[in-house]
């Protein structure tokens, strides 16, 4: 009997890991293909969440008796299951990991007392005020305004230059007013995000603001507009140090 339950149990195993990696996918294309709203991705995310659980569980239970029972095609298929199944679950554990132990805002800002404001990105983006910029400066004290000993000019050509490099969509360009404005199209959701910067020449150098916003979801982002500003910025200074 034990012969034909454990080489089962690794089977199922295997068939659980790649019902994930499909389920997975429904939650990512059904949002792009507006098959369902945010909410309902995320729904779909939990129930991947919780069979890739199920199926990582299994494997390992499956592994040990395999291995104790020394049952090859058992071992194999348990060692394949995981395979599948662990790298699956890595994002979406690392964002709820991160969701619950940072504060409940996405909407980020290197000027907390004058926000960047949008003006041409498709969604109003009134900033949410005294009690998110709170928030901020206790998880996120780094966040801070750029200072470049830079001309105008080739900055804001280098912002331009940068946004393209990345992929997101200008949406506004206005050089007179110092202001550039995009659209950013998360990889894995199709989730959309808007920045804007900002650009004031001082007497020896050019202020550098830059404000990042996720139009869908509650709760928080995970950190991933904090990490947006801070990649961006760190780059932009890299590349006006040449």
């Amino acid at each position: 009997m034990a012969d034909t339950r454990l080489p089962n149990m690794t089977t199922l195993a295997l068939v659980t890991a790649i019902a994930t990696v499909i389920i997975l996918l429904m939650a990512t294309m059904g949002f792009r293909m507006e098959w369902w709203g945010y909410s309902g991705s995320l729904t779909v995310l939990r129930v991947a969440v919780s069979v890739g659980i199920i199926a990582m569980l299994l494997a390992v239970i499956g592994i040990f008796n395999s291995w104790t029972g020394r049952r090859r095609p058992g071992l194999a298929r348990g060692v394949i299951a995981l395979l599948i199944v662990a790298p699956t679950l890595v994002t979406p554990l690392y964002w709820s990991y991160s969701k619950s132990t940072l504060p409940p805002i996405q909407d980020i800002s290197t000027d907390l007392e004058s926000p960047p404001e949008f003006w041409d990105s498709p969604t109003s983006r009134i900033y949410p005020g005294e009690a998110v910029a709170k928030q901020q400066r206790e998880a996120f004290p780094d966040i801070q305004p750029l200072f470049l000993s830079s001309p105008m000019t080739p900055l804001f050509d280098q912002i331009l230059t940068l946004v393209r490099e990345r992929g997101w969509m200008l949406v506004a360009a206005e050089r007179d007013e110092g202001r550039i404005e995009a659209t950013v199209t998360t990889f894995w959701y199709g989730f959309k995000d808007d920045v804007v910067f900002r650009l004031t020449q001082l007497d020896a150098a050019v202020r550098v603001d830059m404000r990042s916003t996720s139009r869908f979801g509650s709760g928080g982002d995970g950190g991933s507009n904090a990490q947006r500003i801070r990649a961006f910025l760190a780059e932009l200074k890299q590349r006006m140090a040449h």
